[in-house]
């Protein structure tokens, strides 16, 4: 069997051989030493459950500059690894190995699985290509892992493979003017543009390649987070973390004395249907820009109120539905000319690649957990999406129960360790304080 790539995995495709591999980042914490067979099985009876875990890139039939998705019946690689961590070094040298280089998609899986053994309890990772998958895909993946090492059932998707990638019909405008709205994205990008994103002034910075990852635990409550617990009527925990971004970007440029103008931070939109958010392994993300001016980064409050303007549903749906719907214009062009568009971005000098990225999962549903005690929450559950060189530091945000976990993954050329933990201690101070 096979599927043809959509125009949302062609177009990672092609910006990742241009510019950087796009690994998307999971980790799930648990509280004691986990049986490595049991769980190289469950890894095993993941890929078999899900079609695109067995899925091969290969030349379309039409010619060899278009691509397919092959479906194997068995994967070619074991995928899982594993690791003594016996200290912070050894681990962050682990995740430096299995999240930096690009997955190899000419082989299965496309994904890679390590289990680290930590004296305090093991840590599982999950590093896959964002070809293949995005954020809630990963989610997807891990919870089928899970639910196989527990010998849980895992719920069937609602629909086939092939059906739920078509996005056509599911995002077809409902109205004219919603039609025209989006026809606009487009232009609205190249205006943009023209006002170029500031970039996060680097400290620090080694010549290695690579990504760092800070992470930081929030509480929803009230006493610890006040600003996500009384934030205005209208607005949203994202809101909050955007704005945040956005005012962090300006402190830290101020302190480092580097130039802030437009500050855009790329966020991420499930464009699968509202019914069927959490289904599926499959890439069916599409990006929309949340830009400030510095007028609008007077502090958190006025921050908050721009971005909310912009990530209202309707606006939000728009601009990602209208991403879409360019993406789509250009799916039977020649594959070395929707090839050399990433090439070009660069030429313009990364005017359409945003400052910083956020993406959040939001309360994941059923999240899974390899503790010891069924049905409690995960100890840890990262997440973060891949960085580029340019828009050099991404947030990811994933939620379970009271607890809203951070990782700010930076890329080696952006910051050092320090800088990357100041950086990050900088944004969650705006979202603690009670301004």
């Amino acid at each position: 069997m096979s599927l043809p790539l959509t125009m949302l995995d062609e177009s990672l495709l092609f910006l990742q051989e241009s510019r950087v591999s796009w690994n998307v980042q999971l980790e799930l914490g648990t509280d004691h030493r986990l049986d490595e067979a049991e769980l190289r099985q469950a890894v095993l009876r993941c890929c078999r459950r899900h079609p695109l875990a067995r899925a091969r890139l290969a030349p379309s039939p039409r010619g060899e500059t278009s691509y397919r998705w092959d479906l194997a019946d068995e994967v070619d690689l074991d995928p899982l690894r594993v690791v003594d961590c016996s200290d912070r070094a050894a681990l962050n040298r682990l995740r430096t190995e299995l999240y930096t280089p690009p997955i190899a998609l000419d082989t299965t899986p496309g994904f890679r699985v390590a289990l680290a053994r930590r004296p305090g309890g093991d840590l599982v990772l999950l590093s896959a290509s964002h070809i293949l998958a995005d954020g809630v895909g990963v989610v997807r993946l891990m919870q089928t892992i899970v639910r196989a090492y527990r010998g849980e059932p895992d719920p069937p998707d609602p629909l086939p493979l092939a059906q739920a990638r078509d996005l056509g019909s599911a995002l077809a405008p409902r109205t004219r003017s919603e039609r025209w709205a989006r026809r606009l994205e487009g232009p609205r990008r190249v205006r943009e543009a023209l006002d170029p994103p500031s970039r996060i002034a680097a400290v620090g910075a080694g010549d290695r390649d690579g990504f760092g990852f800070v992470f930081r635990t929030l509480d929803l409550g009230e006493a610890t987070t006040p600003q996500l617990a009384r934030r205005p009527p209208g607005t949203t925990v994202n809101d909050v973390l955007l704005a945040a971004l956005h005012v962090t970007v300006q402190a830290w440029n101020s302190q480092h004395d580097a130039p802030t103008r437009r500050v855009g931070v790329m966020m991420p939109v499930n464009v699968r249907p509202a019914d069927r958010l959490w289904d599926v392994v499959s890439n069916l993300t599409s990006n929309v820009t949340v830009s400030t001016a510095p007028d609008d980064r007077v502090d958190l409050a006025t921050a908050t109120a721009a971005v909310a303007r912009q990530t209202c549903q309707t606006r939000r749906n728009i601009r990602a539905y209208g991403l879409y719907d360019l993406l789509d214009a250009i799916r039977k062009a020649p594959a070395p000319v929707k090839r050399a568009v990433p090439r070009l971005v660069r030429l313009t000098g990364d005017r359409f690649v945003d400052t910083a990225m956020l993406s959040n999962l939001g309360r994941v549903p059923d999240p899974p957990t390899l503790n010891a005690k069924p049905g409690s929450e995960p100890s840890e559950l990262w997440f973060s999406p891949p960085c580029d060189p340019a828009c050099s530091v991404c947030l990811g945000v994933a939620t379970s129960g009271a607890r809203l976990a951070l990782v700010a993954r930076y890329r080696y050329d952006q910051f050092d360790a320090d800088a990357a933990a100041e950086f990050t201690d900088l944004l969650t101070a705006q979202v603690q304080s009670r301004r």
